[in-house]
């Protein structure tokens, strides 16, 4: 499956539809309202003509991408401080049919390190 930013800068590939999505409620995904699925790094292809920025905050642990063009948040992947490798995708890049099939799991992220 291919997702891409609203411009069509930055796509990502998946390999497989994720099995369930999080929503978080920590302070910064509660206001990108995101949807995520989380992959390993291997598993996500990303694609882009311009690069992304990210904002790294607090702890350091998590860069959060958007295009720089349009301004979509499309993922975000975790740093060398944290110790999971994670690369997570914003579902709500997806068409509402797809999304809407996917089941959702609110995260408490509040109490979490590594978002």
């Amino acid at each position: 499956m291919e997702l891409k930013c609203h411009c069509g800068n930055v796509s990502l590939i998946l390999n497989s539809l994720p099995e369930e999505v999080g929503e978080c409620n920590c302070s910064i995904c509660r206001r990108y309202a995101a949807a995520w699925a989380y992959y390993s790094p291997e598993q996500v292809q990303i694609n882009m003509n311009e690069q992304t920025a990210f904002y790294c905050w607090g702890d350091k642990e998590v860069e959060f991408h958007r295009c720089n063009i349009c301004g979509c948040l499309t993922h975000y992947i975790t740093t060398p401080k944290c110790s999971e490798d994670i690369l997570a995708v914003n579902m709500r890049m997806a068409e509402n049919e797809v999304l809407s099939n996917i089941p959702v799991r609110k995260i408490n992220g509040a109490s979490y390190s590594c978002t």
